[in-house]
């Protein structure tokens, strides 16, 4: 990747970035809210589901540390519990609460807004390709050595 690319990137990230903290849901919660709602996104797809916090470290690639912060901090705000698993007293597993599943209606709406921003006179062709590139961009970093 050239230099050009890193920059367009870091560019990009930043505009996001810029949008996503100017949304009410910021606002409503704290400065944590965008991290919540990948978190609370992944729960709210994968519902019906057993979600463990090892889940959403491998899926969100977040650090240990980091998800664990972020699951205290979730559950301190009252948006997800953490509930016990008969089949193992080891592990607990992750749900929305319903106050969770309101916001993560919002969020929904926000990243709607937000995604039809981005991609704004783009033709199905074109996103198809973008979303090709960015995932190979994505697998070249981490099959890095």
């Amino acid at each position: 990747m050239n230099q050009r690319t890193l920059i367009a990137l870091h560019h990009l990230n930043g505009a996001i970035k810029h949008k996503v903290e100017g949304m009410q849901l910021q606002h409503d919660l704290d400065r944590k809210a965008a991290a919540y709602g990948w978190v609370m996104g992944f729960l709210a797809e994968h519902e019906g589901e057993d979600i463990y916090q090892r889940d959403l470290e491998r899926e969100l690639h977040i650090c240990r540390s980091g998800i664990s912060k972020l699951v205290a901090s979730l559950e301190q705000n009252q948006l997800i519990e953490r509930s016990k698993v008969a089949s193992d007293d080891r592990v607990k597993k992750i749900v929305l609460t319903e106050r969770g599943k309101a916001i993560i209606e919002q969020i929904r709406s926000e990243s709607e807004q937000l995604e039809s921003a981005l991609t704004r006179g783009f033709s199905e062709e074109e996103l198809a390709m973008l979303h090709s590139f960015l995932n190979r961009m994505q697998s070249n970093l981490n099959n890095e050595t």
